[in-house]
């Protein structure tokens, strides 16, 4: 006797209630990260995980607002628990996480306009090449809202070479962590994405095993 399949309309409701509770879960497993780093990685200043969350976010979530609600939630949380800075500081960190979202987008994006579809050499370039910006561009514009604010550096050329040099460790710590933990989350994306291929290939030959018994 054929097994009985289920309606098509069924078997697509099933399939997004699926992909909504994985985006849904990683949402919330980002943001909880994102402010776990912000409240306790007091100790190591800039080398923190909150620009890599945010760029895998753009490139993972299906909608690109989710990455953005995810940035405004973990800075806004964490700032009312910290503190915030002078206006236009906060301001070049928001613009520069923002940037990191873009990023992640403009990941997504290269895959569905004809790249291979699963991770590979190609994409993980991309996220190295997209963690170099946004680090880079973390350290010009706060530094550069530093030296402007006026209250450490002279508004003057001599003032802003001082700040931008002054702020080169703080650079090099940005560029390893971006690094490390964009590589963390490529390398945790890559295996789940192998693991949801294996179920996929079994649960389609034992679907057939079942229907050719049939």
């Amino acid at each position: 006797m054929k097994k009985p399949t289920l309606p098509i309309q069924t078997q697509n409701l099933a399939r997004f209630e699926q992909q909504w509770l994985v985006q849904f879960g990683v949402f919330l497993l980002i943001v909880i990260l994102g402010l776990a780093s912000r409240f306790w990685m007091v100790d190591m200043p800039n080398f923190k995980p909150v620009a890599a969350l945010i760029l895998f976010g753009g490139f993972f979530f299906r909608r690109s607002w989710a990455a953005a609600i995810g940035l405004i939630v973990i800075m806004l949380l964490s700032d009312l628990k910290l503190g915030v800075y002078d206006w236009k500081l906060s301001a070049c960190v928001y613009t520069s996480l923002a940037i990191a979202a873009g990023l992640g987008v403009w990941i997504r994006r290269s895959i569905e306009n004809g790249s291979p579809t699963h991770m590979g050499f190609q994409q993980a370039t991309r996220f190295a090449i997209a963690s170099l910006i946004m680090s880079t561009v973390f350290y010009v514009l706060t530094n550069g809202a530093v030296w402007w604010i006026g209250q450490w550096y002279s508004v003057t050329w001599s003032g802003m070479v001082a700040c931008y040099t002054a702020g080169l460790p703080f650079y090099r710590a940005t560029l390893l962590g971006d690094l490390f933990f964009t590589g963390a989350l490529v390398g945790g994306y890559c295996v789940f994405e192998t693991l949801q291929l294996r179920y996929a290939k079994r649960r389609q030959a034992a679907e057939l095993l079942v229907v050719s018994g049939a």
